[in-house]
């Protein structure tokens, strides 16, 4: 087994699971939430392998559509965060919830975070009840986040509105996560988030979703079709953000990602609790025996990546 840093693992705190347990039957996702604490997540570190696991709220916009208790709950997300990495801080790391869609709330805990909580970076859900990531109203967030040179995941939700009949026996987490992803970062590329926040580094989830199969097609139409307005790149961007490997990314996903992305930009993730711990074994093993990638490349997604970008971004924030 080959020692790792994961990129995606998720943490629960209370006051999340009285919501969720409340408003959505236990359900995020369409996915049962599973149990965690932080001594199973410190077991399953152990047993894979992982030196250090860089830990998000796996519902990581905090809005209850009420702007007191929408701080409140990013903030308690953010100290829990912050007491775990005192506890371990050579083990667990944790990216900040930020309230959105409250812009000023939110700019101000960037650097409470940052400051503070000794974050590492932060976790920005693929939409907002509609708001997305590209839109102009998180422009000042945006630039607050490129002012500190921030590390930045994007997590994946399904999109607002959804119609719920459609697709009845397939979890979001199963599709419906894919696409937002997708549908985010196009959104992104149109309103030239990469280009006028530079500074950012951004992590995309998942092997990219579902842009591997469709970046190509998007750049290409872009200049086909003559667009009025300037916009990034896709395919440029696709080889300047970072992606993590979590979940089913063998053998068909993860081979497309690296023929367009920057094989040093790519990231180890367990997605654990959310995999649970059976399976995240099955998925490492996958990774670090696959005929498909060469050694240096498996020691370089597992490892080297990882430790190269931690580097920089206690250096940069």
């Amino acid at each position: 087994m080959t020692t790792k840093l994961d990129f995606h693992s998720h943490y629960l705190f209370p006051g999340l699971l009285d919501i969720i347990n409340q408003e959505a039957s236990g359900l995020a996702g369409g996915v049962r939430m599973p149990t965690w604490s932080i001594d199973q997540a410190l077991k399953m570190m152990a047993d894979q392998e992982i030196d250090y696991s860089l830990l998000s709220v796996p519902n990581p916009e905090m809005y209850t559509g009420e702007e007191t208790s929408t701080v409140d709950l990013a903030r308690e997300a953010n100290q829990y965060g912050r007491d775990f990495h005192q506890a371990y801080p050579d083990k667990l790391g944790f990216m900040a919830s930020l309230p959105l869609p409250y812009i000023d709330e939110s700019v101000a805990m960037v650097k409470e975070a940052l400051d503070e909580d000794n974050a590492d970076g932060f976790i920005l859900k693929t939409n907002v009840d509609g708001l997305y990531l590209g839109d102009p109203r998180l422009d000042p967030i945006m630039a607050e986040l490129n002012a500190h040179n921030a590390l930045i995941a994007i997590h994946s939700e399904a999109p607002t509105p959804e119609n719920a009949e459609v697709n009845q026996l397939t979890p979001d987490a199963s599709m419906e996560f894919f696409f937002d992803t997708t549908r985010t970062v196009v959104n992104m590329t149109e309103r030239q988030i990469f280009s006028r926040f530079p500074n950012i580094n951004w992590i995309v989830p998942h092997a990219g979703a579902v842009l591997p199969v469709i970046a190509q097609r998007i750049s290409a139409g872009a200049a086909a079709f003559g667009q009025d307005h300037p916009q990034d790149d896709i395919m440029a961007v696709m080889n300047h953000v970072y992606f993590d490997v979590a979940g089913m990314v063998l053998p068909y996903q993860l081979p497309l990602l690296m023929q367009m992305a920057d094989s040093s930009k790519l990231l180890y993730g367990a997605d654990y609790p959310y995999t649970p711990a059976p399976a995240v074994t099955q998925m490492s093993q996958l990774l670090e025996t696959t005929p498909l990638l060469s050694a240096s490349t498996k020691a370089a997604i597992l490892y080297q990546n990882g430790e190269q970008l931690l580097r920089h971004n206690q250096t940069a924030k």
